[in-house]
């Protein structure tokens, strides 16, 4: 293995580590990726709508309580209504509306922590991004993988193989996040 390939692998353990240091979590990152997916930090947001469906439908339901949770951080005033269902949902009042079967989406693939430390590498140490099975283990994906191997709190990731990181960084340039790749 070259020596920029070391260096990467300490780069991203340094990263990892710092993330997780400073209070983050990959949970965490999905979850603000699915109240991404809801459209819930939009000037937009129609949380009328929301709260007249939510006692039918769970993404509306979903919805709610993110949209409330970012007003919150935000410091933003929650309008009257809105602090009356999430005071009856504490309560235990309103009833959190059943996930549909087959479940819901996560927001993992709006969390793009690993493919832009895969970018991140490849531009900071000169590595080729990915590679085929057949050549040597020492690429971007390659570094992003063994880091994520020596950091104990990772082990929360589910993308800690060589072909999962593979394919996010994969699908995360297939949607178009790298400017100029």
């Amino acid at each position: 293995m070259n020596k920029n390939f070391h260096l990467a692998i300490q780069f991203v353990t340094d990263e990892l580590k710092g993330f997780y240091d400073r209070g983050g979590s990959f949970k965490a990152l999905n979850q603000k990726g699915r109240s991404e997916k809801l459209n819930v930090f939009s000037d937009s947001f129609d949380w009328k709508a929301n709260l007249k469906l939510a006692s039918k439908d769970f993404h509306a339901f979903d919805s709610l309580k993110r949209y409330c949770a970012h007003l919150i951080r935000a410091e933003k005033i929650i309008p009257v209504e809105l602090k009356h269902w999430i005071a009856d949902h504490l309560e235990g009042i309103v009833q959190e509306t059943k996930k549909p079967k087959g479940g819901v989406a996560t927001g993992l693939e709006n969390n793009f922590l690993i493919p832009r430390l895969v970018e991140k590498v490849a531009v900071n140490f000169d590595l080729y991004r990915t590679r085929n099975d057949a050549t040597e283990a020492n690429s971007a994906c390659d570094a992003v993988h063994q880091a994520i191997l020596l950091i104990p709190e990772a082990r929360e990731i589910k993308s800690r193989q060589y072909r999962t990181i593979k394919k996010a960084y994969e699908d995360a340039k297939a949607l178009g996040i790298f400017v100029g790749n």
